[in-house]
């Protein structure tokens, strides 16, 4: 109401600098308030568990034994935990908290690690657990390949490496990377990550030990198995109706050209 007051008023005075000054203020001001607006609606936790339930098709018994898990993480009195924290609950060494951390941060709209609450907690070990090997090969690279150029550097490399294998506890990489032929040109693709993750699985063997804990932490490993199977059946599905309207579409159209 008071930018349109400005506004009417500026309509009757438009040569007044200060109400043309008044009326962009009021305008700035109301572009701050509908920016934070959208900034605070991005991870409401309502909303990720809303997201949670419908992305993995959850019954009400479901989604509660899924919260029932994340409670029994001790948290603050928000009802709030920290990366550490989540860390510490699968058992696995601090070290890997900053994978953890990107693991959180990919499933917000937002590119950061949102409050871990109930909702950006379960939103994130859905996303994750519902990942094939393919698809978690991509995620760890994206980690790095922030901009989506499809390659990342050596030396981004060996930083992911140390994280998920720090030096004083397994030499398994050394000897590996004495074999491996790093690219001479400084910068990996991802084809050439893919063949590392062929020829030197326990390179990236961390990253689904965390995916399996997480499964076994949340509904047990059998759940996910038959929900991935579900998925797959159904992407199959999908993937042969898609093939059949397209059969479809190309008969009719060679008809009319006939």
């Amino acid at each position: 109401k008071e930018l349109k007051d400005y506004r009417d008023m500026l309509a009757k005075s438009p040569n007044d600098s200060i109400l043309f000054n008044m009326v962009q203020e009021a305008e700035r001001r109301l572009r701050d308030i509908h920016l934070r607006e959208e900034e605070q609606g991005k991870d409401i936790p309502g909303d990720d568990l809303v997201y949670t339930k419908q992305f993995l098709a959850l019954s009400k018994a479901e989604l509660y034994k899924m919260k029932s898990t994340f409670k029994s993480i001790n948290f603050d009195q928000k009802g709030r935990i920290s990366v550490d924290d989540f860390v510490m609950f699968l058992r696995e060494p601090l070290t890997m908290s900053p994978f953890v951390k990107q693991i959180f941060a990919l499933s917000s709209q937002t590119n950061t690690v949102p409050i871990l609450d109930a909702g950006s907690t379960l939103k994130a070990i859905a996303i994750f657990c519902m990942l094939g090997c393919s698809e978690m090969l991509k995620c760890i690279f994206a980690w790095y390949d922030i901009k989506g150029f499809g390659y990342i550097e050596n030396r981004e490399f060996l930083d992911l490496l140390g994280i998920f294998h720090p030096k004083h506890r397994d030499d398994r990489v050394v000897r590996s990377l004495k074999n491996a032929d790093l690219p001479v040109d400084g910068t990996m693709s991802f084809g050439k990550f893919e063949d590392y993750n062929r020829k030197y699985p326990h390179l990236f063997y961390p990253a689904f030990r965390v995916q399996e804990k997480m499964r076994d932490k949340f509904m047990g490993l059998h759940w996910w198995k038959r929900k991935l199977a579900k998925y797959e059946e159904v992407r199959k599905q999908v993937q042969e109706h898609d093939k059949r309207e397209e059969e479809r579409e190309n008969r009719e159209r060679r008809q009319r050209y006939e």
